[in-house]
């Protein structure tokens, strides 16, 4: 097993109250997991399969309504139209509803599946388990991204005092994670940490599965971008790592400020490997009007340099990506946006595709992840899949910039290819030599 010293007492708070974990996920799953994907590694500011050959990753959220869940049939339906990975998002609350420990965490929710305790309506879907089995059925990548939010909250043993919860994202939502990340929850903290490290041994042989510290944290104190959230992010892959037995890409959001943006100032990188800066980009979040006015600092697009100043909706949206970009390759860390779309009710949402596509292109994107893929009527950003319109719509904004080949094949799949293509091409040869004979 991978070892690593640990840091700091919250992960001496997580060796001390290890229980038995459960047995890891590979001897049930289909053998294609060791066979049809490879395992993933970073490079400076790119990913690369086991061979050395730069890969990057293309996928949907999965989003549906109440009633409704994940089918392997919307798997193949995201395979085929060119994606090779998908993401969903684990609810803390659920995996972990009874203490800190190791021994909080309820196995029903990856193994079984969950009756929605405390009031949810719905889980969107189904045991984690049979997801990362539809990912290694299909040959595709499966992020899973830790969610805790007013609409899914924390635990009931976690913030004792903050308990009155409402959708969105409130005060209350953003004193619990400065609390978590200022130290002052460590026992909260400690229940993330010991999370983590229960999901990466559960999966920790199966390199279809990708980790996602955490969907959108927000805070108001934006001083706390710094050291603080740097150790607080290095305690959850602490608590990975020493579950794996090789290393699982891990990714990283920006911190959040009051206000939804996202905090660069200040902000530091990780002294992790295997580690990509993960975005989610909107903005602008009103209709996109090219005519309209929004402030940007000075860089230059296409050869030409904005100066600070007001500007259209265009250079908006390419100086916000073009600046989230130039912090995370100054890292020598690779950038990839696990989420970013725009409602297609609104004008010029094609515009906004293409500046935002092109922009990602050509400041190497390691990759995206677009939301969504939608079993619910009511989202308007993303494609219902019950309605063809929407997908008619959305997918000629993404497919140019989808790759043509399929998800990386790992050492043993590359040989077999190869040796196919050769038993092929001899028997084309022999055919040949014996048809040019016989004249």
């Amino acid at each position: 097993m991978f070892t690593r010293e640990l840091r700091g007492p919250l992960l001496l708070v997580m060796i001390a109250t290890t229980a038995a974990l459960t047995a890891p996920l590979t001897a049930a799953l289909s053998s294609r997991s060791t066979q049809d994907v490879s395992w993933l590694l970073t490079s400076g500011t790119g990913i690369f399969d086991e061979s050395g050959r730069p890969f990057n990753l293309y996928g949907v959220n999965m989003f549906y309504g109440e009633g409704q869940r994940i089918t392997l049939a919307d798997i193949q339906a995201v395979k085929g139209l060119g994606f090779n990975a998908f993401r969903v998002e684990a609810y803390w609350g659920l995996i972990q509803p009874y203490n800190e420990t190791l021994d909080g965490i309820d196995a029903a929710y990856l193994t079984t599946g969950i009756s929605t305790p405390f009031g949810h309506a719905y889980l969107p879907h189904p045991p984690l388990d049979t997801v990362v089995q539809l990912a290694v059925d299909e040959g595709m990548y499966v992020i899973i991204c830790l969610e805790t939010t007013p609409s899914y909250p924390p635990p009931r043993w976690a913030f004792p005092l903050m308990q009155n919860r409402s959708w969105g994202y409130d005060i209350q939502s953003e004193q619990e994670y400065s609390a978590m990340i200022n130290g002052t929850a460590a026992k909260e903290t400690t229940g993330l940490v010991n999370t983590w490290h229960y999901i990466a041994d559960r999966y920790r042989d199966v390199p279809n599965v990708i980790f996602e510290l955490l969907n959108e944290p927000q805070v108001s104190d934006t001083s706390l971008a710094g050291d603080d959230y740097k150790r607080f992010n290095e305690a959850m892959i602490s608590g990975i790592e020493t579950a794996e037995t090789r290393q699982h890409l891990k990714l990283v959001e920006f911190l959040l400020d009051d206000s939804g943006e996202q905090i660069l100032d200040g902000t530091e990188d990780l002294n992790e490997s295997n580690v990509i800066w993960a975005t989610h980009n909107y903005a602008p979040m009103a209709s996109y009007d090219p005519n309209g006015n929004y402030w940007h600092e000075n860089f230059t697009w296409h050869g030409k340099n904005f100066q600070t100043g007001w500007g259209n909706g265009t250079t908006y949206v390419a100086w916000s990506l073009i600046r989230l970009a130039d912090k995370i390759h100054s890292w020598n860390k690779p950038w990839m946006s696990t989420e970013f779309s725009k409602n297609t009710t609104q004008p010029y949402w094609r515009d906004w595709f293409n500046t935002v596509l092109q922009t990602m292109s050509e400041y190497h994107i390691a990759g995206w992840i677009y939301f969504c893929y939608s079993s619910d009527p009511t989202k308007e950003v993303g494609w219902n899949i019950a309605d063809s319109e929407t997908q008619q719509m959305i997918m000629p904004a993404l497919s140019p910039y989808l790759p043509e080949s399929s998800p990386a094949l790992n050492e043993g799949s590359f040989l077999l290819a190869f040796i196919s293509a050769a038993v092929l091409l001899s028997i084309f040869l022999t055919f040949h030599y014996r048809k040019k004979n016989a004249r």
